[in-house]
């Protein structure tokens, strides 16, 4: 351990001091005013890479529909001639119009939908071509006929608004889309008025059939408030899509924030809203300490390139080998580790498993010693102890961190620095060894007040292998 480290300690019987923040539950974290502009300037550039490739199936979709109008009306013109000898006239020129037009839109929606190519303005063009096509046919159907407004819902084209607005949405723009529902409400209500809209349809004419009342007033404005409401909805769904994807985004950039500055095993129990993490708890946990030995006089021999490549060696193999054993590393502190064994989660084997990684760590040691890859062989020191510490998030939204304080963690990092004095690799208190799998496999080898400590305790090691010293 670094010379100056200094772990905090709880004065008996008091709680652990907290700084930072309230206690609050994770989505207080989540909904950190710093990550709030980043999440939205991430759905803003989200949607401005996607722009151009859903203008580009939406051309697609145009020219999907252009072809379904074609073959819809060569097929049933074919089929009316051959049933009836009647041709669909000015109909069938209308449908030719529809589908050249909503083909031509199409190709030069795709043509244009190209990142070099692509303005955002484009999306408005294209939006305004759609519902002029759909508004000048409809004015083609009944001015040709001289039918009155009343007739509006009997054009055949009415009926690809709905589509118009479902294909728009997948823009995702609400502004876009709430322009085309207001061109064609205007549109409609322009056509209406100008084809002089009666309130009833011929209403002094008693031969008339009982069907043309269908296409009285009120029934008109009620199919234009549904086509108004469907418009209305489409927008809503573009709303609530994007703020779907905007809480998504928030919650995902809330989370990389949380893992940056906490253990990959604290990060999601905090962000699932484990409160009691956030304001801070005590509990039973097993705590060890390791520490490289002479870290300074091996960095006399490396270059800071070299020395880089070996502690970035180093912790790997300490990550490795804490995860084998199913505990985490709190923080890495110089050239020395934190490591925790019942955090968050306590286990009736925790000490055999920091027991068991203390060990493991030692042979995977010596076994990189003998790759002799390194100019001097690499020496540590483990201290292991188990008590009731302080856990929790300290610090505020910019820069918290998660830490345990508390007596049994003073203790730890001092029997780590025992075992330079007593030359040993691994020294654990004697409530640690009384969890142990193999008890007989430690040797007390000491009874001392630690430094800064009036209590003595009982002092184990390994026991050596046959005729070690």
């Amino acid at each position: 351990m670094q010379p100056g480290l200094r772990v905090q300690q709880d004065p008996p019987g008091q709680a652990a001091p907290v700084s930072g923040p309230r206690a609050g539950t994770a989505a207080d974290l989540l909904t950190n005013p710093l990550v709030a502009p980043l999440a939205g300037d991430l759905v803003a550039g989200l949607m401005r890479r996607h722009e151009v490739a859903a203008e580009r199936l939406i051309g697609w979709l145009r020219v999907g529909i252009g072809a379904c109008v074609f073959v819809t009306v060569i097929a049933a013109s074919h089929v009316l001639h051959e049933l009836a000898g009647v041709s669909l006239g000015l109909f069938q020129r209308n449908a030719w119009i529809a589908s050249l037009g909503f083909l031509a839109v199409g190709a030069a929606s795709i043509v244009l939908a190209v990142p070099q190519r692509w303005r955002h303005g484009y999306a408005y063009l294209f939006m305004v071509l759609d519902v002029g096509l759909v508004l000048a046919i409809t004015v083609l159907a009944l001015g040709e006929r001289g039918l009155p407004g009343n007739a509006l819902p009997s054009a055949p084209i009415i009926w690809a608004i709905p589509l118009v607005l479902a294909v728009g949405a997948l823009r995702y723009d609400v502004k876009v889309q709430l322009s085309a529902v207001g061109l064609l409400t205007l549109g409609l209500v322009g056509i209406a008025i100008g084809l002089e809209h009666h309130l009833v349809l011929d209403p002094d004419s008693a031969g008339k059939p009982a069907w043309t009342q269908l296409f009285s007033m009120p029934v008109n404005v009620m199919r234009f408030t549904l086509i108004l409401l469907a418009g209305a909805a489409t927008a809503f769904g573009i709303v609530r899509s994007r703020r779907l994807l905007a809480s998504a985004v928030r919650d995902a950039v809330g989370r990389a924030s949380l893992s940056r500055f906490l253990p990959a095993e604290i990060a999601p129990r905090l962000a699932a809203g484990d409160a009691a993490l956030r304001r801070g708890r005590r509990q039973r946990a097993v705590i060890a300490f390791v520490d490289i030995r002479d870290s300074t006089g091996m960095a006399e021999g490396m270059d800071p390139e070299g020395l880089s490549q070996f502690f970035t060696a180093f912790r790997t193999r300490i990550l490795a080998c804490v995860r084998r054993h199913h505990g985490f590393v709190d923080k890495f502190i110089g050239d020395g580790a934190l490591i925790l064994f019942g955090v968050p989660d306590e286990g009736g084997d925790d000490a055999a498993r920091a027991l068991a990684f203390a060990q493991d760590l030692t042979g995977i040691v010596e076994a990189w010693n003998d790759t002799r890859e390194l100019p001097r062989a690499v020496k540590i020191g483990i201290g292991i102890h188990v008590g009731e510490v302080f856990c929790g998030i300290v610090g505020d939204e910019e820069r918290m961190e998660f830490t345990v304080l508390g007596d049994a963690v003073n203790v730890a990092s001092r029997l780590e620095q025992a075992t330079k004095r007593y030359g040993a690799v691994v020294l654990a208190s004697e409530a640690v060894v009384a969890g142990s799998s193999d008890p007989a496999a430690w040797r007390e080898v000491g009874r001392e007040p630690l430094a800064g400590r009036t209590q003595a305790i009982s002092i184990f090691a390994p026991v050596l292998p046959h005729g070690e010293a």
